[in-house]
C-alpha cells in the first residue's frame, strides 16, 4: 500500500504544479492595484537658501497658494554681472557717440566759416560789378551787359563752385561719421539684446524660486526651516491631494488580457466599509514595459513578480483611501477570488480528462 501512495502523491503533486503553472496563462477578469494620489514634491535643481515657508504640516492649501520662497546666490551674482556689463556697453556706446558728434560739430563749424568767407568775397565782387555797371552807364549812356566779357562775373562763378565743393565735401565727411555711429552701435545693440535675454532667463529662474501649490490638498512633511540652506534635489516639503485620482494596477506578465486605453473598469475597495461599492474608472494609459510588482501586491514577498502597469483615472471625490490596495475588474460585480483561482484548474482538468467529466455530468443528471 505504501508503495502505491508515494507514486500517487507524486503524480498528484505534479498535476497540481502543472495546473497551477498553466492557470496563469489563461485570461483574467480582474487584477490588483494601489490607489495613487496627486503628490507635489518641492525641490530645486540647484542649492538654495530658504527665505520663507508659509505653511505648516497637515495644513490645507488651495491651488495657487504660495508655499515657500527661496534664493540662489549664483543668480544674484549673475544678475549683478549682467547689469554691470550692460552699463559698461551703454557707456562705451555713449562715449563713441559723443566723440563722433563732436567731430560732426567741428565739421559744421568749419563749413560755416568757409562758406561765410566765400559769401563775403562773392558779395564784395558783386558790389564792384554793380559799381562798374553804373560807371559804364554814366560814361556811355548804355548798359555794358552782353557786350564785353566781365572778369568779375568769372570770379563770382569760381567762388560759387568752391562753395558747392566745400558743402559737398563737408557733408560727405558727416555722412561717413553718421555711418560710423551706426556701425559701432549695431554690435553693441546685439550684445545688449543677448544680455537682456539672459536677464529675462535669470528673472524667470528667480520666479521659479517662489513655489505655489499645483492643486488643492494638504501639506505633508516639511524637512527644512526658514534660513536653512538646501542642497540640490533635496525634498523640502510635499503636498498631497485630498483623495486618490489614479489607480496603478499590475497585470502579471504570464496573464493575457484585452485591456485597452479608454476602457471602462470597476474598482473594488478592500476595506469593509466600501467593500460592496464598485467605483467606475477608465484606463488612461498602459505601460510600455514589464516592471516588478510593488511589495504589497506580491503574494509571496520572497518571490519576485513582474507585470505590466495599467493607470486608471478615478472619478472626483471617490471613497477610496490614499494608498489603498484595490481589486480591478471588467464588470461591476466583485470577482470571487476563490472561484477565479480554482476556475483554471477545473477547465484544465476538463480538458485533460473529458471522459471522466462527462461521466460526472451523467451521474449528476441521474
Amino acid at each position: 500500500m505504501k508503495k502505491i501512495i508515494l507514486p500517487v502523491t507524486l503524480l498528484v503533486s505534479m498535476l497540481v504544479v502543472y495546473l497551477l503553472t498553466n492557470s496563469f496563462q489563461e485570461n483574467t477578469t480582474h487584477f490588483f492595484g494601489i490607489a495613487d494620489n496627486q503628490e507635489q514634491s518641492v525641490s530645486f535643481q540647484e542649492a538654495v537658501k530658504i527665505l520663507e515657508i508659509n505653511v505648516i504640516e497637515d495644513q490645507y492649501v488651495e491651488r495657487g497658494t504660495v508655499l515657500l520662497r527661496a534664493e540662489r546666490n549664483d543668480l544674484a551674482a549673475q544678475k549683478n554681472q549682467l547689469h554691470s556689463q550692460i552699463e559698461e556697453l551703454s557707456a562705451q556706446q555713449n562715449e563713441s557717440k559723443i566723440k563722433i558728434e563732436a567731430e560732426i560739430r567741428v565739421l559744421r563749424a568749419q563749413e560755416k566759416t568757409e562758406l561765410a568767407r566765400l559769401d563775403a568775397q562773392i558779395s564784395e565782387l558783386r558790389s564792384k560789378q554793380q559799381q562798374n555797371i553804373e560807371l559804364y552807364k554814366n560814361i556811355l549812356g548804355t548798359s555794358p551787359k552782353g557786350q564785353t566779357p566781365d572778369p568779375l562775373q568769372a570770379q563770382i562763378h569760381s567762388l560759387q563752385n568752391q562753395r558747392r565743393l566745400i558743402r559737398r565735401s563737408i557733408q560727405t565727411q558727416i555722412n561717413a561719421l553718421l555711418s560710423r555711429i551706426k556701425a559701432e552701435k549695431a554690435p553693441i545693440i546685439v550684445r545688449k539684446k543677448q544680455m537682456a535675454r539672459n536677464l529675462d532667463e535669470i528673472n524667470r529662474q528667480e520666479e521659479e524660486l517662489t513655489i505655489r501649490a499645483d492643486f488643492s490638498g494638504r501639506i505633508g512633511n516639511i524637512s527644512y526651516k526658514k534660513g536653512e540652506r538646501v542642497a540640490a534635489f533635496q525634498p523640502i516639503l510635499t503636498v498631497y491631494g485630498l483623495y486618490p485620482k489614479m489607480v496603478k494596477g499590475y497585470i502579471h506578465e504570464n496573464v493575457s488580457n484585452d485591456v485597452k486605453i479608454g476602457q471602462r473598469v470597476w474598482i473594488h475597495s478592500q476595506s469593509s466599509k466600501n467593500r460592496d461599492v464598485a467605483i467606475e474608472g477608465r484606463v488612461e494609459s498602459l505601460g510600455s514595459r514589464i516592471v516588478e510588482y510593488p511589495e504589497r501586491l506580491k503574494k509571496n514577498p520572497n518571490v519576485r513578480s513582474w507585470g505590466r502597469e495599467v493607470n486608471i483615472r478615478l472619478p472626483i471625490n471617490n471613497s477610496l483611501l490614499l494608498g489603498e490596495k484595490v481589486q480591478i475588474s471588467f464588470s461591476p460585480q466583485r470577482p470571487n477570488t476563490a472561484e477565479a483561482f480554482f476556475k483554471p484548474f477545473g477547465e484544465k482538468a476538463r480538458t485533460l480528462f473529458p471522459h471522466a467529466y462527462a461521466d460526472h455530468i451523467r451521474k449528476d443528471d441521474n
